[in-house]
């Protein structure tokens, strides 16, 4: 029997009725049309073993390297490097938008990798570009992601953004998995968040990003199956800016190793606060603004 595992503050087993399974779409690869179909009924693709699992492993100790020489014994002494096994006396160094790390050769050949490259390029069935800023997390012990859609970030570019969530090592689900609340980007009972929270600017509105901090709340009132899986090294899972997601706890004692990369057709238009040289990412804001709490928005937006 699985260990159990938390969604917010709430404590579920996988599977289960509260925390299903996500398929994969690996047998519609060579189908543009079924994939595109698949991305409109799912909200998601997951592709198993789309990355070779070897020069995955390399990026992860890189990573890792990279993590022992800048930060402060992130990494419990005496344990090998590649475990990553998390020091609660340490301290980690940011990874996140870094581009000593970020755009390292052995990372790229995963982020912006001829594998990932020409998955897009078939999906939009155009040339594509991705974003120069790279949100690569170590996540500690004890940690997850609250429930948001993606488009609170990054709503000024193209409609056709789409993030891919990048695993460095094999991440069951009690390590920490991406979470997608399957239903929320489609079902009629997801439409008002759609068209309130979902058309938010964090740095514009001030709004919060997160849409709470319980997530069965979210399905338990709107709908939708939350559903994870346990990932490998390679695998991958792409969703639309709409597609309410979050992870599991992390549970063990590790770090885990993620990152998340946007695509879209280089046709498009771009939102510059995560392109380029040196991205403004979030530290543009409108200050004229007080920032608006989750209790205080959602009375805002009638939800």
């Amino acid at each position: 029997m699985r260990p159990v595992t938390f969604l917010g503050d709430r404590e579920v087993s996988f599977p289960s009725q509260c925390l299903g399974t996500l398929r994969d779409c690996n047998d519609l690869l060579h189908s543009n049309s079924g994939l595109h179909s698949r991305m409109e009924e799912d909200g998601y693709l997951l592709i198993r073993g789309l990355m070779n699992r070897q020069i995955v492993s390399k990026a992860r100790k890189t990573i890792l390297s990279y993590a022992q020489e800048n930060g402060e014994l992130p990494f419990k002494p005496d344990t090998d490097l590649i475990d990553a096994v998390y020091n609660p006396d340490g301290r980690p160094v940011r990874t996140m938008g870094e581009q000593e790390i970020t755009h390292h050769p052995d990372v790229l050949k995963i982020l912006e990798g001829r594998e990932i490259i020409n998955f897009f390029e078939h999906f939009f069935a155009q040339p594509c570009r991705t974003f120069d800023y790279k949100w690569l997390r170590m996540i500690p012990p004890g940690r997850s992601a609250g429930p948001h859609f993606d488009a609170v970030y990054m709503g000024r570019g193209s409609p056709r953004l789409l993030t891919c969530w990048v695993p460095f090592g094999d991440v069951p689900v009690e390590k920490g998995t991406l979470t997608i609340l399957v239903g929320s980007h489609n079902l009629s009972s997801f439409s008002k968040i759609r068209q309130t929270y979902g058309k938010t600017d964090v740095d514009r509105d001030r709004t919060p990003g997160h849409f709470g901090v319980d997530p069965l709340s979210i399905s338990e009132k709107f709908g939708g199956k939350w559903q994870t899986t346990d990932f490998e090294a390679g695998d991958v899972i792409i969703f639309t800016m709409h597609t309410l997601h979050t992870s599991t706890r992390n549970m063990s004692d590790q770090w885990r190793i993620s990152c998340d990369v946007r695509f879209q057709p280089k046709s498009d238009s771009v939102d510059n606060r995560w392109v380029g040289e040196n991205p403004v990412a979030h530290s543009v804001k409108d200050k004229s603004k007080q920032e608006i709490c989750f209790e205080k928005a959602k009375i805002n937006w009638g939800i």
